[in-house]
């Protein structure tokens, strides 16, 4: 008999931690796993790389919970405590509202897709209410959670469940001690499994579009989540002031996201726009990212950075920030430059690697030189000592 293995996630739009999920089905033994991935949300853009023996659950759930008589007297409250001035009450009646919502969400998911079904192991493959749905909702002998940031994102949400998982993974050794400050009671039961970049795959996909860099101008290329965690208006600062010293340069900004319009008129304020090129979001952003001089990544935050390590197994020099991640994957000096996390350090250090030619030539070399061949099998020891072990 095969064990039974579910994956779940919120959704599979393009983004860091879908990419992981989909490098770690590659690594499942199919010979003793029935795998299932639930995405709680009907988001699919990289559904067509998931590996084809697993089981996909999709949740087209199209219920109009803001309707239902609790969730409308709710909202009418928060609406009365806006007019009367009571702020602290119609933030306090929002969340409240909010964790109806959830709470009616993760009710229908479990009746419609798993009311009859207990796995052996099941994985909540983010923070939140995926951990959230895992602990109260899904039946399993063991329960596992990922922790793919460092930062302890809804406290009040996690308390409610995160006693009742058996193990705790991180993505690298850095966030163990934050993880069991935040969860005093997973202390002892985290281990790592570092994400994983297939170098052959990545190169291929880089090479399957041809994209257009003027002649004569450092080209830059920054790729995410237009949210406000990952910092691209301080990327916006960083291309202003660079204008202002007279760089002549492109950077792309590949992705989309919550924060589009911001950028969009911080680019048009700045007059930017010759400058700045918003790609959209894109299902292959390697060939940007292979065409460009320099990587930059300039978070506020950022737990692991897959998109660095990316950028490094394309031989590009990355500008990050100093986050745990940006500490963790580069070497100052060595694959790029670790700055402070504001904008005139990003533009700092982008000038500094556009004139000093020596150092950007020594860091090609290095992670041209770099042998990443060793990765896969460590990764692979990894997933087996977390399901096996």
């Amino acid at each position: 008999m095969k064990k039974q293995l579910l994956f779940v996630i919120n959704h599979l739009t393009v983004g860091g931690i879908q990419k992981t999920l989909i490098s770690a089905l590659k690594v499942i033994d199919y010979e003793k796993y029935d795998v299932t991935v639930y995405l709680r949300k009907n988001r699919t853009d990289l559904l067509p790389f998931i590996d084809k023996r697993v089981n996909v659950i999709i949740n087209n759930d199209a219920n109009k919970y803001y309707r239902k008589p609790r969730a409308i007297w709710l909202q009418l409250l928060i609406e009365i405590y806006k007019l009367t001035g009571k702020k602290e009450k119609a933030e306090k009646t929002k969340k409240e509202l909010s964790e109806l919502i959830n709470q009616y969400c993760m009710k229908y998911e479990h009746n419609t897709f798993f009311a009859d079904k207990k796995f052996d192991t099941a994985i909540a493959y983010a923070n939140g209410y995926p951990a959230y749905f895992v602990a109260d909702y899904i039946k399993a002998d063991e329960k596992v959670i990922f922790f793919h940031t460092s930062t302890n994102d809804l406290p009040d949400v996690h308390k409610k469940f995160i006693s009742k998982y058996n193990k705790a993974v991180a993505v690298h050794d850095r966030l163990i001690p934050l993880i069991s400050e935040w969860h005093p009671c997973l202390e002892g039961k985290i281990s790592v499994i570092e994400n994983y970049v297939d170098t052959d795959t990545l190169k291929k996909q880089a090479s399957e579009k041809s994209v257009a860099t003027p002649e004569g101008k450092t080209v830059l290329c920054s790729c995410g989540r237009f949210a406000p965690v990952k910092g691209f208006d301080m990327a916006v600062e960083s291309a202003r002031i660079l204008k202002n010293n007279n760089v002549d340069f492109i950077w792309y900004f590949v992705g989309d996201g919550s924060e589009k319009d911001k950028l969009l008129n911080l680019t048009e304020k700045y007059k930017l726009s010759d400058n700045i090129i918003f790609t959209g979001m894109q299902k292959n952003p390697y060939p940007y990212m292979d065409a460009c001089d320099i990587y930059v990544q300039p978070s506020y935050e950022e737990a692991w950075g897959l998109t660095i390590a990316e950028a490094h197994r394309l031989g590009k020099p990355v500008v990050t920030t100093a986050t745990v991640g940006g500490r963790k994957l580069v070497k100052n000096g060595k694959s790029g430059i670790v700055c402070d996390i504001n904008s005139e350090s990003i533009t700092e250090s982008i000038t500094n690697l556009i004139n000093d030619k020596k150092l950007y030539t020594n860091i090609i070399y290095n992670l041209e030189s770099t042998d990443y061949s060793h990765e896969f099998e460590k990764y692979n020891e990894q997933w087996s000592a977390l399901l096996e072990g």
